[in-house]
C-alpha cells in the first residue's frame, strides 16, 4: 500500500472518529433519553432501543447491514465500503460513549434542537471526507438508480417523514413527531454549516483529460446531472472538455472525491449558487 493511501486512509479514519463522538453526543446526551427520534436510521434505532434497551451503536449497525449489502449489490463497492468502515466506527463509539456522557431530560425541545445539531455536526465532519453514515441515504441511492427523475432530496425527505409520522404513532404522541421533525431540521442545518457554512447549492466546474469517466462516476454515485461545456486552454490552445455540475453542499467533498480519484491532476473551480432552478432543485425562482 503506498504512502499517500495509508495517510489518507489515516485521515478518514481519524474524520470518522471526530464525528463519531460528537454524533453519539446528540444521540447519548439529548434525543435517546427523551424518545426524540431524528430521523433516518437513527430515528429507527432510537423507537426500537426504548422498546428493547439495545444499545443504540448495535441497533444502528443491524439496521444497517441489509441496506449496506443493498448498496454493494446496487451502487457499488467504492462507496458502499467507505460507508461500512464509517458505521463500524460510528457504532463502536456510540455504545463506548453511552453511559459516560451525562444525560440531558429537561425540555424536550432543547433536546430536540441540540441533539440534531450534535448529529449534524457529526455527520458533516464525517461527509468532509466523503463518506456516509449509510441508511437513508444508502436506500435514497438505490431508488435513484431506478427513479432517477426524483430528485434526491426529496427521496430523503420522503423517508425521514414517513419516519417522524411512524414516531408519532410509536410515541402516541403529536408532540413526538414534532419534536422529530424539530431534530430533522437542526441535523439538516447543522450538516450543512459544517460542509459550506449557510450556501446551500454548490456549482463545481472540472477540467480534467479524463472528464467523461469523471462524469460518468458523477451521475452514477452521487445521481447528479452534469453538463459538458467546451473549452480551450490558453497556453497551448487544446480543446477540452469542462464538467459543469450543481448539488447540495453536502455533496461536494464526496464529488471532489471522485473526481480526485478519477484524475489526480484535475483541475476543480466551485462556487456558491443561488436561486438553482430546474430538475433537483426549486422549480420557481424565490419571489
Amino acid at each position: 500500500m503506498k504512502k499517500e493511501t495509508i495517510i489518507e486512509f489515516l485521515k478518514d479514519v481519524g474524520m470518522d472518529i471526530i464525528g463519531s463522538l460528537i454524533f453519539a453526543v446528540g444521540v447519548n446526551i439529548f434525543t435517546t433519553p427523551n424518545d426524540i427520534a431524528p430521523g433516518g436510521v437513527t430515528g429507527v434505532a432510537t423507537m426500537l432501543h426504548s422498546m428493547t434497551n439495545i444499545q443504540m451503536g448495535t441497533l444502528t449497525f443491524l439496521l444497517n447491514i441489509p441496506l449496506v449489502i443493498l448498496g454493494l449489490v446496487v451502487i457499488g463497492k467504492r462507496f458502499t465500503l467507505s460507508t461500512f468502515r464509517t458505521l463500524i466506527i460510528l457504532s463502536l463509539v456510540t455504545n463506548i460513549t453511552e453511559g459516560i456522557f451525562p444525560v440531558y431530560t429537561g425540555n424536550a425541545f432543547m433536546a430536540s434542537a441540540f441533539g440534531g445539531v450534535a448529529i449534524g455536526i457529526g455527520m458533516g465532519f464525517i461527509f468532509l471526507r466523503g463518506s456516509t453514515t449509510g441508511g437513508t441515504d444508502i436506500l435514497g441511492r438505490v431508488i435513484l438508480k431506478y427513479h432517477p427523475h426524483i430528485p434526491l432530496g426529496k427521496i430523503l425527505l420522503a423517508i425521514d417523514f414517513v419516519i417522524v409520522t411512524a414516531a408519532g404513532f410509536y410515541y402516541n404522541t403529536l408532540e413526538a413527531a414534532l419534536y422529530a421533525l424539530v431534530s430533522v431540521y437542526a441535523v439538516e442545518r447543522a450538516m450543512d454549516s459544517v460542509l459550506y457554512g449557510f450556501n446551500e447549492t454548490r456549482i463545481a466546474y472540472v477540467v480534467s483529460e479524463k472528464a467523461t469517466e469523471v462524469a460518468q462516476r458523477v451521475m452514477d454515485e452521487t445521481g447528479r446531472g452534469i453538463t459538458y461545456l467546451n473549452g480551450e486552454g490558453g497556453y497551448q490552445r487544446a480543446e477540452k472538455l469542462v464538467i459543469m455540475c450543481a448539488m447540495p453542499s453536502r455533496q461536494f467533498a464526496h464529488f471532489k472525491r471522485i473526481v480526485l480519484e478519477v484524475d489526480h491532476a484535475a483541475f476543480i473551480m466551485v462556487a456558491p449558487a443561488s436561486n438553482v432552478i430546474g430538475e433537483g432543485f426549486k422549480q420557481t425562482f424565490d419571489e
